[in-house]
């Protein structure tokens, strides 16, 4: 049935591609639209760790994970934990030697990695969804921004926290965790904040602030400034006085080593953080179904891009071996939802920890 089956991916992050690269490699007949209008419109953000069991598998299923593996970066593996008056090494999440499997990789080098492995036009830029025509004629309809209207067998919906797709199969929307994370780059870093960032990640943890310095390929540093606050309180202050000062501000009484982490980045965007509730599930329709962010939005504890690429893989090896494709996608949903549900609480609760007051 895959020659007649015109399968359409709303999303071109890790997830939807590493669905795209296993379903077309499996002969079914592949679009993917992404609202981007190209793959290097905007930054990709930092690092991925990815996993044995999950981001690794994926690309194992899509036949991609020996490419993954040469390209890997295994010494960045380090994870620790810096006091945020001091300093100072307090602890370390390391695995014991020889058992660490969860080698590094940029964004943008995942992405070029699975992107290489399509057709080309596979990806169709500049296409954000406006909406769906739901079971007409037995197809899907889909009507994007640009005036462009397609006709689907499935939709895939992996477009991410605010998906366009999820609403026809549900109402619930993402709530704010009362954390905003600010992003920023240090492209030549100095000696000392080299040492701070260590062979991977660097965690700081303040009560109301968090520091994540984080070693990416090229020697470049990404750090994730973040600071519990209430919406309109933190709009006031950037409008006040300006992003990059309102970060700074936050750090002003903490070690002047993690100071000049903050304050060595560029400009700094900020990316506010949402979740959904940690019993999120929808009501199945058939021939709609959500992968990653869409599926299952939580807070970034690390298992993010893994679960939403073991999604991914998991809706298309169903579309692949069941029978009746539907039959296949309900199964995988199932298996995506309980999942998640296993999940979230202990992403949700852990992450709100970070922010808790500290002696």
């Amino acid at each position: 049935m895959s020659d007649k089956l015109n399968i359409a991916i709303v999303g071109g992050g890790p997830a939807g591609l590493t669905a795209a690269v296993i379903l077309q490699r499996r002969g079914f007949n592949i679009t993917v639209f992404e609202d981007e209008s190209a793959d290097s419109e905007r930054s990709q953000g930092g690092s991925l760790d990815l996993h044995a069991d999950s981001g690794q598998e994926a690309l194992r299923r899509a036949g991609l994970l020996a490419q993954f593996r040469k390209i890997a970066r295994h010494e960045d593996q380090q994870s620790r934990v810096l006091n945020y008056r001091t300093g100072e090494v307090e602890g370390d999440m390391l695995t014991p030697e020889g058992e660490m499997d969860k080698p590094e990789i940029d964004r943008g080098e995942l992405k070029k990695l699975l992107l290489n492995a399509l057709l080309p036009e596979t990806i169709q830029w500049g296409h954000k969804l406006h909406y769906i025509d739901y079971g007409l004629n037995g197809k899907h309809g889909l009507n994007f921004r640009n005036g462009r209207r397609v006709e689907a067998d499935i939709i895939i919906g992996a477009d991410g926290a605010w998906s366009r797709v999820r609403t026809y199969l549900t109402p619930e929307r993402p709530f704010y965790t009362g954390i905003t994370f600010f992003e920023g780059w240090i492209d030549q870093p100095t000696g000392g904040i080299n040492s701070i960032a260590g062979k991977g990640t660097a965690f700081s943890f303040g009560g109301a602030q968090a520091l994540i310095t984080q070693r990416n390929g090229g020697g470049k540093i990404c750090v994730y400034a973040a600071l519990k606050r209430d919406m309109d309180i933190l709009n006031q202050d950037i409008a006040s006085s300006g992003i990059n000062a309102c970060v700074r501000d936050g750090y002003k009484d903490w070690a002047p080593c993690l100071q000049s982490v903050v304050n060595a980045t560029g400009d700094y965007v900020r990316r506010p953080i949402y979740s959904l509730p940690m019993d999120f599930g929808w009501a199945p329709r058939p021939g709609i179904t959500l992968i990653g962010d869409a599926a299952h939005l939580m807070p970034p504890v690390g298992v993010g891009v893994n679960l939403a690429m073991l999604d991914a893989s998991d809706v298309a090896q169903a579309l692949c071996e069941a029978s009746h494709p539907l039959n296949g996608l309900r199964y995988a949903e199932t298996i995506i939802m309980e999942r998640a549900r296993d999940i979230m609480p202990g992403a949700i609760s852990g992450f709100q920890n970070w922010f808790s007051e500290k002696e």
